[in-house]
């Protein structure tokens, strides 16, 4: 049941003015195009510049060149809690706009939803988030923590923006994140992790027409990913299916031959090597350490057939899986906020692909629980599309579970 400060501080939500900002922040293309240097930057300067008009403690740093973060602090509170509400800023390409019904940065209100690329991943979460944090300072609430707003660069690519922000020593005083990504406000208590690993396989260049002159990158590279293929099957076995991720899988998502900088490829020329990047989606109980010292001997028993072949495996980027109980306190106060505001139990589930959150939680070790509006199936399609219903109740969502997080200080 909501308490009447609880209610004085809901009414500070204007929903008018909700939608407003999400259309406004998706029609700031912010899809990074580094051969111009295009960026999140002008939707970052429209976050700064509400944090700014709140009052708000607002800090605008560059995570990389053209890459920036911006963080916000309503507080300090009178007590040890801090409180995340974690966004991003950057949106996946468009693709071809005339395959759009309307144009990709339009964000169109139609029938009770708005269109636009990055609308529901994830803008709308982002503003979701910004709107409380308005609400609250607005009340004039005197939280019993902090309330910490991160809207972070790159989370689509290499999560420098995340990395940036845990480096800078910000994460240090989080004690909990809500990661505002889109999941149809369910509360999603587990997300797979990722490793990507790239595998070069290195032969001897010859003519097609006189291969037996050369060593053949191919074959090898081949009886590799047949291998790698029965790593998976076995993996499955072993680690069954978890409640809401699924299985584990391992992807071979890049094949080239040549690989990067040895040269274009030409219809008569057998090339020297061959490469492949694998993309594994791991869940809790996996170790990716051990999976990668496997996958490094299937490469090496891929190449031993000849002495003139060589294997090389790099690790690209390693992110833990992630797992929150639902006794923890904030996965409680949200719980407990759906419930009052939906008048049913709150729906859990789990992130299939990894998120800034995967950083917060493997590197300072901080509860999360990803929740947020927009369609789970929706980010990177066209025509992409965020409820307007969902919007206003995830707003309202993030006041109640700060309010119930941190607590309210005695006066």
């Amino acid at each position: 049941m909501l308490s009447a400060l609880e209610q004085r501080v809901l009414a500070e939500i204007d929903d008018a003015e909700l939608i407003r900002w999400v259309q406004e922040l998706t029609r700031l293309p912010s899809v990074w195009k580094p051969e111009t240097g295009e960026g999140e930057e002008a939707a970052a300067r429209w976050v700064e510049a509400r944090c700014r008009a709140l009052g708000l403690e607002t800090h605008f740093e560059w995570a990389a060149p053209g890459r920036p973060n911006v963080i916000a602090r309503l507080g300090p509170g009178a007590g040890p809690r801090t409180l995340m509400f974690e966004g991003h800023t950057d949106v996946v390409t468009e693709g071809d706009p005339a395959l759009w019904t309307d144009p990709p940065f339009s964000a169109t209100l139609r029938d009770g939803r708005i269109y636009g690329r990055g609308a529901n991943d994830m803008k709308a979460g982002l503003v979701c988030a910004l709107a409380a944090v308005q609400a609250l300072a607005r009340s004039g609430v005197r939280l019993g923590g902090e309330v910490l707003l991160g809207a972070l660069c790159d989370e689509e690519g290499q999560m420098l923006g995340v990395k940036h922000f845990v480096e800078r020593g910000w994460a240090d005083r989080v004690t909990a994140a809500i990661i505002c990504e889109p999941e149809e406000n369910h509360l999603c208590v587990a997300q797979k992790g990722v490793m990507w690993l790239r595998a070069v396989v290195r032969g001897v260049m010859a003519h097609g027409a006189m291969p037996l002159t050369g060593v053949n990158s191919a074959y090898p590279l081949a009886r590799f990913l047949t291998a790698v293929h029965g790593l998976e099957e076995r993996e499955i076995a072993r680690h069954g299916r978890h409640e809401f991720l699924g299985q584990p899988s391992i992807t071979p998502t890049i094949l080239l031959s040549p690989p990067r900088g040895a040269g274009e490829p030409q219809n008569n020329v057998m090339p020297g090597a061959a490469e492949c990047v694998l993309d594994y989606r791991l869940i809790p109980g996996q170790d990716p350490d051990w999976l990668a010292g496997q996958t490094e001997q299937l490469l090496q028993a891929a190449v031993a057939v000849d002495p003139r072949l060589s294997g090389e495996l790099t690790v690209l980027e390693v992110r833990h899986p992630t797992r929150t109980a639902r006794e923890e306190p904030v996965v409680a106060a949200l719980a407990s906020a759906y419930a009052d505001l939906a008048g049913a139990p709150p729906i859990y589930g789990g992130v299939p692909g990894s998120t800034d959150g995967t950083i917060l939680n493997a590197r300072r070790g901080i509860p999360i629980v990803t929740c947020g509006p927009g369609d789970i199936h929706i980010p990177h399609h066209v025509d992409e599309w965020v409820s307007v219903d969902e919007i206003k109740q995830a707003a309202r969502l993030y006041v109640l579970a700060a309010l119930r997080y941190l607590g309210v200080a005695d006066d």
